[in-house]
C-alpha cells in the first residue's frame, strides 16, 4: 500500500489506483489546450481537424459544449453518417431531450432519409409536453435547424393545450421573423402587447434590432400601416399610441410623431416629456418648424406646464435660429422677433439655462438691426452668471469679441478672445480665439504679427482651425510676394474686416477695386474667391456660382482652384439641384487634384450619387 500525503492524507491508496490517479490528472491538464486548438480549427474552418479533435474531448467528457461542436463539424464536412450515430446514441441516452431528437431527425435527413426524420419530427409535434420550458426547448431547437414553421406550429398547439394559460405570442413572432412572414410578426407582438401592455420597451427594443437591418423600408411600412390601425381601432390604448410614437420617431416623420406625442398628452394626461423630446430631436435635426409647433405646445400650457421654461426657451431659440438661417428673413421680422426675445428674458431672466438663446438675441440686435450696445449688456449680464459653464462662457466672451469688431472697438475685442485663449487654451474654442485675434493684426495691416499667430495655429489640434491658418497664411505670403509693398494686402485687410463686420456690400467695394487694377495674377485669383465666398454666404448661389466656375476656367493652376471647385459642386448638389453637374465637378476634382484635401470628400459625394454597378470595381488611380 502507499501513502500519499497533503490532498490525500489519512487514505491509503493502492500503487495502481495512483498511477490511474496521475493519468487522469495529466489529460485534465491537457484539455484546456486541446479545447483551444479544436475551438480554432474549427473557428478557422478547418472542421476535419477540429472534427478529429472534439471527438477526442467528447469520448473523454461527454458534455452539450463538446457534442455539439463535434455534431456541427461533421455537418460541416457533410459526414452524415457518422453524424446520425453521434445523435442517434445520444438520444437514446437523453430520451426526454427533445434537441438530441431533433438533432437525429436533421442529419437523418442530410443522409436521404427524410421519412424517418419527419416520423421522429412529426411524433415530437403530436405528443408535446405540458410544460412550457420543454415547449420553448423544442421550438428553440426546430427553428435552430432551420424548421421554423414546425416551431411555429409546435406554439400554436401548445397555447390550445387544456390549463395552458401562456400564448407564446412573444416566441412565435421570434418564430414568424426567421420564416419572413413579418405581418404575422408583428400581429404576435401586438397580441403580447395587449396582454403585457408594460413591456412596450420590450417591443420597441425587438423592433429596433429588427429594422437595423430593413434596408429597403418596407418593413418600416408594413409596421407603420398596422401600427394605424390598432391606434385607430384602440385609441385608449396607450402602449399602441406610445409605439407609433416610437415608430415616428425611428423614421423621423417628426409631424407624425407630433401629432401622436400632443394625441398622447391630451388624452392620458401627464406625458409632455415626450412632447418637448420630440422639440429638442426636431431642433438638433434642424426641423424648426416642427420645433417651433412642439416647444410652442408646451409654452402655451404656461406656467403650470412641467416643461414650461425648457419649452419657452426652446421656442424662443428656435424662432431665432430659423430666421437666422433664412436669407428672405425682413428687419421687420427680427424687429418682432427682438420684442418676443426681450419678453421672454423679462418672464425668465438671464441665467444659465436661458444663456444659449440669450446669445442669439444678442446676435439679432448687433448684426441685424443694428443695436451692438444692447448686444453688449446681454452678453456682459450672461459672462457674469457665476453658474455658467466654462464653454458657454467661452462662447459668450467670442461673441462678445466678434460684437466689439463690429462696433470697430478692435483692441476691446482682441482682450476678450485673449481671455479664452488663455481659458480654454488646449479647446477647439480656444484656437478659434487665438484665430481670430491673428485676423485682429491682419486687419490692422500688422501682417508680420499675423503671421506668427498663424504659424503657431497649423498645428493646433483643432483640424478646421488648422486649415484655415494655413489657408491664411499661404494667402498672405502670396499676395504680398507679388506685392511687396503690400498696398493689395491692405485691400484684402480692408474687405476682410468689412465682412466680418457684417458689411457685405462694402467689403465688395473692396475686392472689386482689385480686381479693376490686380497687382498681379494672385490678387485676381484671390479676389474671385472672396467675393464668390461673400455671394455665398448672403445664398445668392447663382452668382456665387458663376464667379466660383469664372476662377477655376481662369486660373486652374491656382492654390484656391480645387477650394472654388469643390464649392461649386457643392452649391449645385445642394442649392441649384443640378446633380449632374454637381457630379462631373466631383469627377474633375477627383482627377485634376487628386492631392486635394477635398479629394476624399468629392469621392464620398461622388459614391452616394452614383451607387456602384453589381460587379463594377473602383479604379486604383483615385476616380471613382
Amino acid at each position: 500500500m502507499v501513502v500519499l500525503t497533503g490532498l490525500f492524507s489519512g487514505i491509503n491508496l493502492s500503487a495502481q489506483q495512483v498511477i490511474k490517479l496521475q493519468r487522469n490528472r495529466n489529460i485534465s491538464n491537457r484539455q484546456p489546450q486541446k479545447e483551444k486548438l479544436a475551438q480554432a480549427y474549427y473557428f478557422h474552418r478547418q472542421f476535419d481537424k477540429a472534427a478529429e479533435l472534439f471527438k477526442e474531448l467528447y469520448h473523454h467528457k461527454q458534455n452539450y459544449y463538446y457534442y455539439t461542436y463535434y455534431l456541427n463539424s461533421l455537418i460541416n464536412l457533410r459526414n452524415f453518417d457518422e453524424a446520425v450515430r453521434l445523435t442517434k446514441a445520444q438520444s437514446r441516452k437523453h430520451p426526454r431531450n427533445y434537441r438530441y431528437q431533433i438533432d437525429y431527425a436533421y442529419v437523418l435527413n442530410g443522409a436521404g432519409n427524410t421519412k424517418k426524420a419527419q416520423r421522429i419530427l412529426q411524433k415530437i409535434i403530436n405528443k408535446l409536453p405540458n410544460d412550457r420550458s420543454s415547449i420553448i426547448q423544442i421550438a428553440n431547437a426546430l427553428q435552430s435547424k432551420g424548421y421554423a414553421k414546425m416551431a411555429i406550429t409546435v406554439y400554436e398547439k401548445a397555447s390550445q393545450m387544456p390549463n395552458s394559460n401562456y400564448s407564446y405570442n412573444l416566441e412565435r413572432a421570434n418564430a414568424y421573423r426567421l420564416t419572413g412572414d413579418y405581418d404575422k410578426m408583428f400581429d404576435a407582438y401586438m397580441a403580447y402587447l395587449k396582454d403585457k401592455p408594460k413591456e412596450v420597451q420590450l417591443i420597441k427594443n425587438r423592433l429596433q434590432n429588427i429594422l437595423m437591418y430593413d434596408v429597403d423600408n418596407n418593413l418600416k411600412g408594413i409596421i407603420r400601416t398596422k401600427l394605424l390601425q390598432r391606434v385607430q381601432q384602440n385609441p385608449d390604448n396607450f402602449a399602441y399610441n406610445d409605439l407609433l410614437l416610437w415608430l415616428s420617431m425611428q423614421t423621423r416623420d417628426f409631424e407624425m410623431a407630433f401629432r401622436q406625442a400632443r394625441a398622447i398628452d391630451r388624452r392620458f394626461g401627464n406625458h409632455e416629456e415626450a412632447v418637448y423630446s420630440l422639440a429638442k430631436i426636431a431642433l438638433s435635426n434642424k426641423k424648426y418648424n416642427m420645433a417651433v409647433k412642439a416647444y410652442g405646445y408646451l409654452k402655451k400650457k404656461g406656467e403650470h406646464s412641467t416643461f414650461y421654461a425648457e419649452s419657452y426657451t426652446g421656442w424662443i431659440l428656435t424662432k431665432m435660429l430659423m430666421a437666422k438661417n433664412n436669407p428672405h428673413t425682413t428687419t421687420e421680422e427680427y424687429r418682432t422677433l427682438e420684442e418676443e426675445g426681450d419678453r421672454f428674458i423679462a418672464k425668465l431672466g438671464i441665467h444659465s439655462e436661458t444663456a444659449e438663446a440669450v446669445l442669439q438675441l444678442a446676435r439679432i440686435k448687433a448684426f441685424y438691426l443694428n443695436k451692438p450696445a444692447e448686444a453688449e449688456t446681454l452678453l456682459k449680464k450672461t459672462i457674469a452668471i457665476s453658474q455658467l459653464k466654462a464653454v458657454e462662457k467661452a462662447k459668450a466672451k467670442l461673441l462678445l469679441g466678434d460684437v466689439l469688431l463690429y462696433e470697430k472697438k478692435i483692441w476691446d475685442a482682441s482682450l476678450y478672445y485673449s481671455q479664452v485663449e488663455l481659458n480654454m487654451n488646449n479647446e477647439p474654442l480656444g484656437h478659434q480665439a487665438k484665430f481670430k485675434n491673428a485676423m485682429l493684426f491682419y486687419y490692422e495691416d500688422e501682417f508680420e504679427w499675423a503671421q506668427a499667430r498663424l504659424d503657431i495655429l497649423k498645428a493646433a489640434t483643432s483640424k478646421l482651425i488648422s486649415n484655415d491658418a494655413i489657408e491664411m497664411s499661404m494667402f498672405m505670403h502670396d499676395v504680398l510676394q507679388e506685392d511687396t509693398l503690400g498696398f493689395s494686402l491692405r485691400k484684402f485687410a480692408a474687405a476682410d474686416l468689412l465682412f466680418a463686420q457684417h458689411q457685405p456690400d462694402s467689403a465688395m467695394m473692396w475686392l472689386q477695386k482689385i480686381e479693376k487694377n490686380p497687382s498681379g495674377p494672385v490678387s485676381m485669383q484671390f479676389a474671385l474667391y472672396k467675393e464668390a465666398a461673400i455671394l455665398k454666404s448672403e445664398q445668392r448661389y447663382r452668382e456665387a456660382d458663376s464667379v466660383y466656375a469664372q476662377l477655376v476656367q481662369q486660373y486652374p493652376e491656382s492654390i484656391k482652384a480645387d477650394n472654388a471647385l469643390f464649392a461649386e459642386a457643392k452649391i449645385k448638389q445642394e442649392h441649384l439641384g443640378e446633380t449632374e453637374e454637381a457630379k462631373k465637378l466631383y469627377l474633375q476634382l477627383m482627377k485634376q487634384y487628386p492631392e486635394s484635401i477635398f479629394s476624399n470628400e468629392a469621392r464620398e459625394r461622388y459614391r452616394k450619387m452614383t451607387p456602384l454597378q453589381k460587379g463594377q470595381k473602383e479604379a486604383k488611380n483615385g476616380t471613382p
